[in-house]
């Protein structure tokens, strides 16, 4: 029978087991104090969750020195037993070499010689009779406790000292730095005692997986100490949402907040995944970028949660445009925009927005004095947003207008402005109401050549019908009235959105449209009225319709004037809003279009 086992190897385990024990020992005031440090001023659920952790690590720190200390002395009482074993066995072999000397010897003296000889021999040489030793298997283990790091209180909020919750991570980080080359002595000092020591059984987990699993724990309370600090800077002081802390602190989302992102979700069941969320709107600066790039473009969230998703990706967008296009998945999109084409829009898109707030300042009352960002993502390779005036939480009066083709996010400005001559006008006709027009850029419009293909329609109307959806269901309730504008491809677009949308539109507004598709005739629509308006000078509506319908051809369909009548000024060819001087569009403030427009979102009709 074998007897493996190497004496250096043994004793460099026992030496390393027993160097990292003390190591974990004398390092555990230095983690206490920069653990206790950080808990001043931090207060509320994700407090409670930190010192619940730390408690955890100080304890489980106990457990592992006492186990490596039980490693050592297994070790040594293996080196014990492993040397009374081979002094046994040589106190054998001698022995058993003696004795075969000895019959050796007897072959030359002869028979008669032999008993005198084995009695002399047996008495004063006995063969020696210890039994084998068994040795005591190694038990030594450790097992580190999971520390739990979220779910503080599912409606509670919290406060902390983002600074002293970066200093305890960067001492934890730095102690375990330390504590990791004791591992990785201990670790290697095992390996080399399982190979060279075979003779000793192990009956239990290797301990070094143990310890590794110990040092894993603590370098995830430092990332997450790390990224709740993070979390209460980026929301400016004050308390955080524990559920918010959740997302933020997280190294993977909380049940909650993963059906809150699933992309299968409706708009309601989101808005329902929201409400169980609990939290504000100001929570969510709080959050990871990668979080916030999901709730931006998330429909069935309260707009005003969007607003604040949407506004910080846009600020990373224009600060470092690579990273976000990149984070969007633009870069490994077929058919994507450009990098360049991409920072363009977004760069347009926030100088829309800047001027959004400018208009809104001066916005009539009952309407809100607020413009919103409900979205900013991409959308089949491209950059999309919405933009409204007002506030699409509470406007009991809500306008959604959907450009055309070639619209991208770098004509916000213009449509902006459209927007404000239309809600201006509205609140004219019914001044004790209050509005919000949103401009939808939430699909990628198709370049000219794509106009007689319905496929930008199709996936146009599916987001489409998502968003107005969803604007019905965060909101608990539709407003009292929603129309639907539709300008040129976007009339077709909104079409294919409203055979899909759930809940009922009450007006739906085409003007200059390129057609519908025999699929989305007016008995088809899930809207109450619609209403449809072509200029004389727009002569390039018609060259889009074909295979489409003309709205205006559809029984049903209420046609209104965008000609000249009553000091109102007729549209001068196909544009929404043209800026040049001496060019009437559609939306243009003064054109017969844009006033009886007006009339229908304020009323539902034409005066």
């Amino acid at each position: 029978m074998g007897f493996e086992f190497d004496d250096a190897a043994a004793a460099r385990l026992a030496a390393c087991a027993t160097q990292a024990a003390l190591a974990l020992r004398g390092s555990a005031w230095a983690r206490r104090s920069a653990a206790e440090a950080a808990l001043r001023d931090f207060d509320g659920g994700y407090a409670r969750l930190f010192e619940t952790a730390r408690t955890v690590e100080f304890e489980d720190r106990v457990r592992l020195a006492r186990a490596l200390d039980d490693l050592a002395d297994q070790v040594r009482i293996a080196l014990h037993q492993a040397s009374r074993e081979r002094r046994r066995r040589s106190e054998l072999a001698a022995w058993q070499r003696r004795a075969a000397d000895r019959q050796h010897a007897l072959v030359g003296v002869g028979a008669v010689w032999e008993p005198v000889l084995d009695a002399s021999a047996a008495m004063f040489d006995r063969e020696p009779t210890d039994p084998p030793i068994t040795p005591t298997p190694v038990t030594a283990t450790f097992r580190a406790r999971h520390r739990r790091r979220a779910g503080g209180q599912s409606t509670g909020r919290s406060s902390a000292d983002p600074d002293r919750l970066r200093q305890f991570a960067e001492t934890a980080q730095a102690q375990d730095g330390v504590t990791e080359q004791d591992l990785v002595r201990v670790r290697n000092a095992w390996a080399g005692f399982r190979d060279r020591c075979g003779w000793v059984p192990v009956d239990a987990p290797p301990l070094p997986s143990g310890f590794g699993a110990y040092l894993d724990e603590n370098a995830e309370d430092a990332r997450w100490a790390a990224r709740v600090a993070d979390a209460f800077e980026a929301a400016g002081g004050g308390s955080v949402a524990d559920t918010a802390l959740d997302v933020a602190g997280a190294s993977a989302l909380s049940p909650v907040a993963q059906r809150l992102l699933d992309p299968s979700m409706t708009p309601a069941e989101v808005a329902a995944a929201w409400k169980d969320l609990g939290l504000i709107a100001e929570d969510i600066a709080a959050l990871p970028l990668r979080t916030q790039v999901q709730l931006a473009n998330l429909d069935g969230l309260p707009a005003v949660a969007r607003d604040v998703a949407s506004r910080r990706v846009l600020a990373a967008a224009v600060r470092d445009p690579e990273r976000l296009y990149r984070l969007f998945g633009l870069a490994s999109t077929y058919g994507a925009v450009s990098i360049e084409e991409f920072t363009a829009q977004v760069r347009a898109l926030a100088r829309g927005l800047q001027r959004a707030d400018r208009i809104a300042a001066d916005l009539p009352a009952p309407t809100a004095k607020v413009a919103q960002l409900v979205g900013f993502g991409v959308a089949n390779g491209a950059p999309v947003a919405a933009v409204v005036l007002g506030d699409l939480d509470t406007a009991e009066n809500v306008t959604v207008n959907v450009p055309g083709a070639t619209t991208t996010l770098d004509s916000t400005l213009q449509k902006v402005r459209a927007a404000s001559g239309l809600l201006n006008s509205a609140a004219r006709l019914q001044g004790s109401t209050s509005f919000a027009v949103v401009s939808w850029f939430g699909y990628r419009a198709p370049a000219l050549p794509e106009v007689p293909a319905q496929g930008r329609a199709a996936a146009g109307g599916a987001q489409l019908a998502s968003f107005l959806d969803g604007i019905h269901d965060s909101r608990g309730g539709a407003p009292r009235r929603l129309t639907v504008l539709g300008h040129s491809y976007g009339s077709t677009t909104a079409a294919e959105a409203l055979v899909q949308t759930r809940h009922r539109v009450d007006t739906f507004v085409t003007y200059g449209s390129v057609g519908f598709t025999d699929a989305t005739k007016p008995e088809h629509l899930n809207v109450d009225r619609v209403y449809a308006t072509e200029g004389q000078a727009d002569h390039t509506a018609i060259k889009g319709r074909v295979g489409r319908t003309d709205p205006r051809d559809l029984p049903d369909v209420e046609v209104f004037s965008s000609e000249a009548a009553g000091g109102l000024a007729a549209v001068t060819g196909h544009d929404m809003y043209p800026e040049a001087a001496g060019q009437v569009g559609y939306l243009t403030p003064g054109s017969t279009a844009q006033d009886t427009i007006s009339q229908i979102i304020a009323t539902g009709g034409r005066g």
